[in-house]
């Protein structure tokens, strides 16, 4: 991304961003599709609706100049038949000061993308998903319940402070991407690959090209169909499994051959945003299947006790299994 973006694209943001507030299904269609047509849309609109959550803040405090010069509080009623204490105000300047913090919010956009030293955090919630386009080509589709870091100083390095995502990286000999995740670090060499990175773990899996993985006692290559687990000691563990398999949360699908159910109640609070409890004991059996992630809760919920072949019981997004 450029250090200084145009001046017109951060106009079309803006004009997005109001847009978007009462917008139909083809309003979101154009939209994904002034996203695709450069990596650098994402970016700028990201940092113009940020601009405006703070100019929204600070407007709610603002006063603003009145040519009434004996109004006087009064009660108004909201919306839903509760009185609030406010002022009355007859003069245009409360519409001046909308648009100046939509001008503001622009000018925010421009200091955020211009500001080459500081860092720009993504985070999704759990359940939700989130594709970042990088100005080099390259993709990251970020899984629920992920945090990563981007450096404005360097757009070939990212770091993974938890959570999962899919890295689809345009190579570049001269300058390889990496993924940092602590002491550790993973290194492109041309490919599509997942990483997930848990308070006690680090995986990371190959589905296109080649992944050097840096760690604090070794160095490992790993290729297409190669999935490496990396613990917090740094003991590494290398297995070969089906491409397909790697990243398929991506699709709706998780595919497991012998993963602690442990590791299954991550992935699911990741994917679809709920938590599952088990039992002491069933934390560390290993489990082997596929389960699909689409559709209502229950239906997951339904396929996963066939799949275990114990009683899920629901709370909301609590779940827990039933000890027998």
């Amino acid at each position: 991304m450029s250090a200084c973006p145009d001046r017109e694209i951060i106009e079309q943001a803006i004009a997005w961003h109001l847009r978007l507030k009462d917008a139909d299904e083809d309003a979101w269609i154009e939209f994904a599709a002034w996203l695709d047509a450069d990596p650098a849309h994402n970016g700028i609109y990201e940092a113009v609706a940020d601009g405006d959550l703070r100019m929204a803040a600070m407007l709610e405090e603002a006063t603003f100049p009145s040519n009434d010069h004996h109004e006087r509080p009064q009660e108004v009623s909201n919306d839903d038949g509760g009185v609030v204490g406010g002022v009355v105000r007859r003069n245009p300047w409360r519409w001046g000061g909308l648009a100046a913090s939509l001008a503001v919010a622009g000018l925010l956009a421009m200091q955020m993308l211009s500001n080459r030293d500081a860092s720009v955090t993504i985070e999704t919630a759990a359940g939700d998903t989130r594709t970042v386009y990088l100005a080099d080509g390259s993709e990251i589709l970020l899984n629920g319940s992920t945090v990563i870091s981007l450096d404005r100083d360097d757009t070939r390095s990212v770091e993974i402070a938890r959570g999962e995502a899919r890295f689809t990286v345009k190579h570049d000999e001269s300058d390889p991407f990496t993924v940092v995740a602590g002491e550790q670090r993973l290194v492109d060499l041309g490919t599509v690959f997942n990483v997930v990175r848990t308070d006690r773990q680090l995986r990371v899996g190959v589905a296109e090209g080649a992944v050097r993985y840096e760690g604090m006692a070794q160095t490992v290559e790993l290729r297409a169909g190669d999935s490496l687990a990396a613990d917090s000691r740094g003991g590494v563990q290398v297995s070969r499994g089906p491409v397909a398999a790697i990243g398929s949360w991506a699709d709706g699908v998780l595919v497991y051959d012998q993963a602690p159910l442990e590791q299954v109640a991550g992935d699911l609070s990741r994917s679809i945003g709920i938590s599952l409890e088990l039992p002491p004991g069933m934390r560390a059996s290993r489990f082997s299947g596929v389960i699909q992630t689409d559709g209502e809760r229950d239906a997951v919920r339904a396929r996963l006790e066939k799949l275990i072949g114990e009683t899920i019981v629901a709370d909301g997004t609590r779940w827990s299994v039933e000890a027998r």
